[in-house]
């Protein structure tokens, strides 16, 4: 069993390093959410209300590998998995979990070090 839980360990490990290509991009805001989540949609509406000309890439944790890319975040921030929860939402150096009032504050904080994109959105 140990065994087993080792091999999978290394292989989830070889797979979110996947993830690190994608963050060359450090103008891109990732939202980890998924479906039912009433805060994911609340922040979804805020962003795309407030801040709908900035590259926000929203990965919902139920399709492919993004559950695996949200957990590689997690490690990089040190969340513990039993205090993981969506909205994740990672901004370069820092992430913010859970929307409401002062997750938004940060989410406004933050965004200060992200430029809207010019012309069509992605």
């Amino acid at each position: 069993m140990k065994k087993i839980l080792a091999s999978l360990l290394m292989i989830m490990t070889f797979i979110i390093s996947g993830c690190k290509n994608d963050s060359t991009n450090n103008n891109r805001i990732y939202v980890f959410s998924q479906p039912g989540c009433i805060h994911c949609e609340h922040a979804r509406e805020y962003m795309q209300r407030y801040y709908s000309n900035y590259d926000i890439k929203e990965l919902n944790i139920r399709e492919g590998n993004n559950m695996g890319y949200m957990m590689g975040y997690a490690r990089k921030f040190k969340v513990s998995n039993q205090n993981l929860g969506t909205p994740f939402i990672v901004m370069g150096n820092q992430y913010i979990m859970g929307w409401g009032n002062e997750q938004m504050k940060e989410f406004n904080r933050y965004a200060k070090n992200f430029r809207p994109q010019t012309g069509s959105k992605k």
